[in-house]
């Protein structure tokens, strides 16, 4: 899920139900964030206002 005027993505640490952490990704890209899915090779795409397309693999 996206908020419209997203500057970054938020990764969210899940703890029993509870939200024990957050980490803020690209947020130096400076870009708004329309969407994100997850493809069948596990990674995380998103693309933004200016029709960038990024991939991000979990490390």
């Amino acid at each position: 899920m996206c908020a419209l005027s997203g500057m970054h993505i938020a990764r969210l640490v899940i703890t029993n139900n509870k939200v024990t952490g957050e980490e803020r990704l690209l947020v130096s890209e400076a870009e708004c964030f329309r969407d994100i899915t997850q493809g069948t090779d596990n990674a995380v795409y998103a693309i933004t206002d200016q029709e960038k397309l990024y991939r991000i693999e979990h490390q």
